[in-house]
């Protein structure tokens, strides 16, 4: 009775282990599955944006803070590219491919023939050369930059038809790596405040201002900041550059008669929605990719006319965009209408910040899925140049707050 009673002890002990051993076993799986990924972010700023080194003493990402500093002093890898000011968005995609990379810059030869540029533009040392189909990367884009991303994207993706063409009758010639696709190298998309439709005060700049508009256009984005500025707007491959003691509003002016304002290789042409609805037309979602949208709105309806108009009034070039885009109107060829476009965040209406029209998209409820645009909620009181902690609306802890959100959001999707 006594062994029999031992024989089942030592058997239940036996189960015992077998179980534990097991069930922690399937807790590690299951904890080391939690930890979602390593994977870099890379942050691509919109516009007129600017690098440490053109502006040392006020951060593009975060102004006279810096929010890839506090990002990296919680933990997360975080980058940041310095590309193109005023760039058109296929300059800007491939000074990105090898800023990240490494690597010259390769325009594309038939691009180059094409737009009147240089083919060829700066080298860069490469902020991170294992970049591949194993070491992803996350991509957030504001205002333009937005839209910047998604054409790397589809480049990396499905390369370029006509840089293939060009190549398979020029093979001495050689071809970028970026324009023969085939590279799955991207985890996610976050876009912050970007045209994914076009921006309505692009169009009236394009049609009232031209070139001289820039300046317009660049201070609605970024305010007074930009009488500091000291920063190349890194036209190298349009042969332009600006002197040592040249104001940036008279190089801008005397830029005018470059090419790069005679073609549509530019930012300006890029920001309208004609523009992008050229960049939505050769782009989509793909099922491997998350993408997620923010935007914001600091404007509010006028109940008498029915116009909006900026929620606050202060002493900035955006205070008037807001009201320009505010009351648009275009005979209603605008999609939707034109006073859809109306509600806006002092420089993009509310409606083209959500997601590019004609993709897949849901109202993001928490649950993440690939291949469909996640629409956070509009956020109201914000600003477009709240989103980069530059704006007069929003303390630098609520901003600080939203891109730690969105960091341990990226850091948790699963690979």
């Amino acid at each position: 009775m006594t062994k029999k009673k031992l024989n089942h002890g030592l058997a239940y002990l036996i189960i015992m282990i077998l179980f534990t051993t097991i069930f922690f076993s399937f807790n590690m799986k299951t904890a080391n599955a939690a930890t979602g990924n390593d994977y870099p972010i890379v942050f691509v700023y919109g516009f007129f944006g600017w690098g440490k080194e053109d502006m040392p003493d006020y951060n593009y990402w975060g102004g006279k803070n810096d929010i890839l500093k506090d990002l990296t002093d919680k933990g997360f890898t975080v980058m940041s590219a310095t590309i193109g000011a005023v760039s058109s968005d296929w300059d800007r995609a491939c000074e990105l491919y090898y800023y990240i990379k490494g690597g010259t810059v390769d325009y594309g030869a038939a691009h180059s023939a094409e737009n009147g540029h240089a083919r060829y533009g700066k080298t860069f040392p490469g902020i991170y050369p294992q970049w591949d189909g194993t070491s992803k990367i996350h991509l957030i884009g504001h205002s333009m930059g937005g839209n910047t991303i998604r054409l790397l994207v589809e480049l990396l993706k499905n390369g370029d038809k006509n840089e293939q063409n060009y190549y398979a009758s020029h093979q001495s010639e050689g071809i970028s790596p970026l324009f023969e696709g085939g590279k799955s190298w991207v985890e996610s998309i976050t876009t912050l405040a970007t045209p994914l439709n076009g921006a309505t005060f692009a169009n009236y700049v394009v049609k009232n201002l031209q070139a001289e508009g820039i300046v317009m256009l660049a201070g609605a984005a970024l305010g007074s900041n930009i009488t500091k500025m000291t920063l190349d707007l890194k036209l190298d491959q349009w042969g332009l550059k600006r002197s040592k003691d040249e104001s940036l509003v008279d190089f801008i002016i005397d830029a005018e008669n470059s090419n790069a304002w005679k073609s549509n290789d530019n930012a300006l042409a890029d920001l309208t929605t004609d523009g992008v609805k050229k960049l939505n037309d050769m782009t989509t979602t793909y099922s491997d990719i998350y993408y997620f949208s923010y935007n914001g709105n600091a404007s509010i309806r006028n109940p008498f006319s029915g116009y909006y108009l900026p929620n606050k009034i202060d002493l900035t070039t955006s205070t008037l965009s807001s009201i320009i885009i505010g009351r648009y109107k275009q005979n209603n060829e605008l999609p939707n209408g034109d006073k859809a476009w109306w509600k806006n965040d002092t420089t993009v209406s509310v409606i083209s910040a959500q997601y590019p029209f004609g993709e897949a998209h849901k109202a993001y409820d928490g649950i993440m899925e690939k291949g469909i645009w996640m629409v956070n909620a509009t956020m109201e009181n914000w600003s477009h140049r709240d989103f980069i902690a530059g704006g007069t609306r929003q303390s630098y802890s609520n901003v600080l707050n939203l891109y730690v959100k969105i960091a341990t959001n990226l850091k948790n999707l699963q690979k």
